[in-house]
């Protein structure tokens, strides 16, 4: 695999931050919601974050097209550190702690992040790859992400909860141990976010990489940028329908990670924080085995076909979650459901790889990126209202998003034959 010591350090680099920044983000939500009762307001926090990146989504894209995007990795980290590092002194010199404004501002600086990250991450990956290892390596991004994300959950559930008596509670159950941790403050776990920040940023100094894809950067005005990435889709709407109909599942996760899942958990299984952290756990553990296995699963279908069965699965799993209270069949479905969304989005990526130009990946990843925004804008303006978060209503929340994913599925199903017949035409069938 050409320039594979600077995949390595890539996903190092990625590991380092990602687990740190997978603790704050698991913790803000529950912070919110659980221990000052502000679910409401943070939803709307949440809302007010996404609104914002619906513009910047689009402004990155065409960043990532535009500059060097090893660069864009470490001024990311930095801003994460410099951020981070800030809140964190804050807290700790404060008499009363850290306010609950500092932590809201992390999350939507995290956030924001987020969303430059994770595409320029793929576009890098495409750049510095060759064809015939594309799906190899989306397939590394995914599970090094995720098993990264499942030691977020664990150091999580562990930090929020602590132990009590000789006993931790972990993975939803309780384990006896022979000593005590008492359970941290937001400003400590801002610490060891900055100090992991701290460390991708010397990590990402030593990548060296000879680019594969043959790439232009496009120099002229962001307005114009931004409008080529439009129209190359709307000269490939095939690519427009299967970009916008693979996205449902990742939505909708997305959603339960940051927002649903701390009101679900305590109003329908009524349990604590460290089945909150659990569920990323076990979210990952899914994506794992996708990302390790999806290909030899899938292996005698099309890339398409593939991801309607998982859009299947995962609006049986929503609809099993609407009457289920076992927290063990929980960890099964979630588990079921990360490999749904991994496996997906492994696909996808492969196939976009394959069919988007590598200097255009950016700003069309960004017009999915918008869809994704735009659509989560929509559920949280109903979400965050009150009543989901009265008695058992957030169950009627699960069975929306059991309802959009099967819109997507069928979406995909409509459209099969001619998304299939596009890579066929490009010459780069994809086998999975």
């Amino acid at each position: 695999m050409k320039n594979k010591q600077a995949i390595y350090l890539l996903f190092a680099a990625n590991s380092i931050s990602g687990f740190a920044q997978g603790i704050s983000m698991i913790a803000i939500p529950w912070y919110f919601a659980n221990m000052l009762g502000m679910a409401s307001l943070f939803g709307y926090i949440y809302l007010g974050a996404t609104f914002v990146s619906l513009f910047w989504g689009l402004y990155a894209g065409s960043l990532i097209d535009k500059f060097n995007r090893k660069n864009i990795f470490l001024i990311n980290s930095i801003v994460g550190f410099i951020v981070l590092s800030t809140v964190s002194i804050i807290g700790h010199s404060s008499i009363d702690g850290l306010h609950y404004l500092y932590a809201a501002m992390v999350f939507v600086i995290t956030f924001f992040i987020f969303n430059i990250h994770y595409p320029n991450l793929y576009a890098f990956a495409q750049e510095i790859s060759a064809p015939k290892d594309y799906g190899k390596v989306t397939s590394y991004i995914e599970v090094q992400g995720q098993i990264t994300t499942a030691m977020a959950g664990a150091g999580a559930a562990i930090l929020l909860t602590g132990t009590s008596q000789g006993t931790m509670r972990f993975f939803g159950f309780e384990i006896p141990v022979n000593f005590e941790i008492t359970a941290w403050s937001l400003q400590q776990i801002f610490t060891v976010n900055a100090s992991a920040y701290l460390l991708a940023i010397f990590i990402i100094s030593f990548i060296r990489y000879e680019s594969v894809s043959k790439r232009i950067p496009d120099l002229s005005p962001v307005l114009k940028r931004i409008v080529s990435g439009v129209t190359y889709l709307k000269d490939n709407v095939y690519v427009l329908i299967f970009g916008l109909a693979s996205y449902t599942i990742f939505i909708t996760i997305l959603l339960n990670i940051f927002y649903l899942m701390p009101i679900y958990i305590r109003n329908h299984l009524h349990a604590d924080a460290d089945v909150y952290a659990s569920f990323e756990i076990f979210t990952a553990l899914g994506s794992v085995i996708a990302g390790l296995a999806i290909t030899k699963i899938f292996r005698r279908t099309t890339t398409v076909r593939a991801i309607i069965m998982m859009c299947g699965m995962t609006v049986l799993i929503y609809t099993i979650w609407i009457f289920n209270v076992n927290i063990t069949l929980f960890f099964i479905l979630t588990a079921l459901l990360g490999l749904s969304n991994a496996g997906t989005r492994v696909m996808r990526m492969t196939y976009l790889f394959n069919n988007v130009p590598n200097d255009l990946i950016g700003r069309v990843g960004s017009v999915f990126n918008v869809f994704s925004v735009f659509m989560r804008m929509i559920f949280l303006f109903f979400l965050s209202s009150v009543f989901f978060q009265e008695s058992n209503n957030i169950v009627y929340a699960i069975a929306l998003f059991a309802a959009f994913v099967f819109i997507g599925m069928s979406t995909l199903i409509f459209f099969r034959k001619n998304l299939e017949l596009i890579t066929i035409k490009n010459k780069n069938k994809i086998e999975v």
